[in-house]
């Protein structure tokens, strides 16, 4: 085509490669969002217990030992959601 050649036509008994959606594109990046969403919700939980722990050594008071629990699980459990996230990314990047 050159550049004063009008544009093709659309019919519409010919699918056009905008027309034609991937269902499965749509379901990756669903799960990349939940999976987003909880990466978040861990770090987000493991920075607060880890907050309340180092206000309650500060304080001199009593930790308890939900808190602890929760930084040691929350924290690497969001880093390795997030790392599955860019892994994810750099996969789905190269495919295309």
């Amino acid at each position: 085509m050159i550049p004063d050649e009008p544009a093709p036509s659309r019919s519409p008994d010919q699918p056009q490669p905008e027309d034609v959606r991937d269902s499965g594109a749509e379901e990756s990046q669903r799960g990349r969002f939940v999976v987003m969403i909880l990466a978040v919700a861990f770090a987000v939980i493991g920075l607060l217990s880890l907050a309340a722990i180092l206000l309650a050594a500060f304080l001199g008071g009593y930790v308890w030992p939900g808190f602890v629990l929760a930084t040691y699980f929350c924290l690497p459990i969001a880093f390795l959601l997030m790392t599955s996230l860019v892994l994810w990314s750099v996969v789905t990047r190269r495919r295309s």
